[in-house]
């Protein structure tokens, strides 16, 4: 691919250094020889200026190199992964800003970096592209890093949120109808609100919604098929795209085109500024401090609460994630979010994050079969069974899931319903809590017999369990592993005669 000018100016400043470097030039002996000032210099080693002909004839005169070969774009073999890297378009895609990375200081260290390192560079960029890693990919790692490092809560969102709510006056209780968030985009920013059920086109028929700009106004049509709860959380998120006067947006959700990192970044924040208003904070801290008070566990708390705020399922435990840490002191946690077409041995994760750099429970992108034994995946099979004479309805479970090879132990809450508007599709809700002194005495229903103690592993291939009666698959790289380490422990002391 063509490089930007950036990059050009970027390249060059590398092969500079590089060049002085291997001559043993101090910048003012590149100076005097070239004539060019060191202030300059350096602007141009940092990837800030590009010289002009007569300055870079000057300076490949001084390094003894051809002016051809000073400007052009290839760096030498050591310098190859870096080439690599820049002309992937990787690094455009990036948002190295968000965590205070300057691209210039980025190359300048890859480019000081052990020959060790540029392989590993190389090897990233190789395993990327033979298992088609696409730029969407690193924005949601992205994504995802940037919530873990913020512990998923964003006060100035929040203050956003509330301070809407108070303009708009909608304290007064919990439920916060739709049509409120209707009339504000109606009569606010001059909206006109369409339903549509989007059979017209098959390829259509998974969206949610889509923004449509007009001439004089901004269309948002509306699958007819959301419940009431999801027309009240795409309605208030459109609010949140004007309201924190977002410029860069997604215009389907899902996603159909994907363009930059502030599209990503963009949906997800005004998707937690829906949420904050729909789920006032302070009403939900007083219902998270009762709903721990409880001595015995109730799945109806969980389900109520979604009706008692109108949100769906996945709002509720989600809005969880971003108070439990800040308020209550419970960092390591997760949320999973299962798809199931009922009458398959198939769970497909869609969504997963990660608080508090926690390495278990892992969702697995490979071709392995998740542990059965979670709740998550048990109620899935509940769900179905309960459709057949009430189709529609939403479960909730707990559990205290404990790994096989290491002990540790969460909290498992979840929710199964039907995956709306998609028909034939279950979906499984789980925010999980891992359990340390701080939970434990906070969470009095732990103590309730009611919620059941279950041994977890990650994935069916991973799993020591013997005669496992719900394992989808032979722990194949289980035993691979533990073979490995057979060998190892006979190799210490291995000295034939």
């Amino acid at each position: 691919m063509a490089l930007n000018k950036e990059y050009v100016k970027l390249i060059f400043g590398i092969k500079l250094k590089q060049l002085r470097l291997n001559h043993g030039l101090s910048l003012q002996q590149l100076s005097d020889l070239s004539g060019i000032s060191v202030s300059y210099l350096n602007e141009i080693e940092k990837g800030k200026k590009y010289p002009k002909s007569e300055k870079l004839i000057a300076l490949a005169d001084a390094l003894k190199v051809k002016p051809t070969e000073l400007k052009s774009e290839i760096l030498n073999k050591k310098l190859a992964p870096v080439s690599r890297l820049l002309h992937s378009g990787i690094l455009s895609e990036l948002p190295l800003d968000l965590f205070g990375l300057e691209l210039s200081r980025l190359l300048d260290l890859l480019s000081n970096a052990p020959s060790k390192l540029n392989a590993f560079i190389g090897t990233l960029l190789e395993v990327s592209r033979n298992y088609d890693v696409r730029v969407e990919t690193f924005y949601f790692s992205v994504l995802r890093s940037y919530q873990e490092i913020h512990e998923n809560f964003f006060p100035e969102i929040e203050e956003a949120a509330e301070r809407f709510s108070e303009e708009v006056r909608l304290l007064a209780g919990k439920y916060i109808p739709e049509s409120e968030f209707e009339d504000y985009l109606t009569e606010k920013y001059n909206y006109k609100l369409v339903n549509n059920d989007f059979t017209e086109h098959s390829s259509l028929s998974e969206l949610r919604s889509v923004m449509i700009q007009e001439k004089r106004r901004k269309k948002l049509v509306l699958n007819s098929e959301l419940s009431q709860r999801q027309r009240a959380f795409y309605l208030a998120k459109e609010v949140g795209f004007n309201y924190l006067k977002f410029k860069q947006r997604n215009t389907a959700t899902p996603w159909v085109k994907i363009d930059n990192f502030d599209q990503v970044l963009n949906d997800f924040k005004a998707s937690y500024f829906a949420s904050a208003v729909l789920i006032n904070r302070k009403n939900f801290l007083q219902d998270l401090q009762d709903f721990f008070s409880n001595e015995q566990w109730n799945q109806n708390i969980l389900i109520d609460t979604m009706r008692h705020y109108n949100t769906t399922p996945e709002m509720v435990l989600q809005r969880m994630t971003n108070l439990l840490p800040e308020y209550f002191g419970f960092h390591e946690l997760f949320f999973f979010k299962f798809n199931h077409k009922p009458g398959t041995d198939h769970y497909h994760l869609s969504k997963e994050m990660h608080l508090s750099r926690m390495n278990q429970p892992r969702g697995t992108t490979l071709q392995e079969h998740f542990c059965r034994r979670w709740k998550f995946i048990t109620m899935l099979d509940e769900l179905e069974e309960i459709h057949k004479t009430k189709p529609g309805e939403i479960i909730g479970g707990a559990q205290i899931a404990r790994y096989i090879d290491t002990g540790e132990e969460f909290l498992l809450l979840s929710l199964a319903k039907p995956f709306a508007p998609t028909k034939g599709i279950n979906n499984s809700l789980a925010l999980g809590i891992k359990l340390d002194d701080k939970v434990r005495k906070t969470i009095k229903f732990l103590g309730d017999t009611a919620i059941k103690t279950q041994l977890v592993n990650d994935t069916c291939e991973r799993c020591m369990a013997q005669n496992c009666k719900v394992r989808a698959s032979p722990p194949y790289v289980y035993e691979r592993l533990k073979k490995e380490e057979e060998r190892k422990e006979v190799l210490k002391d291995f000295n034939p005669k």
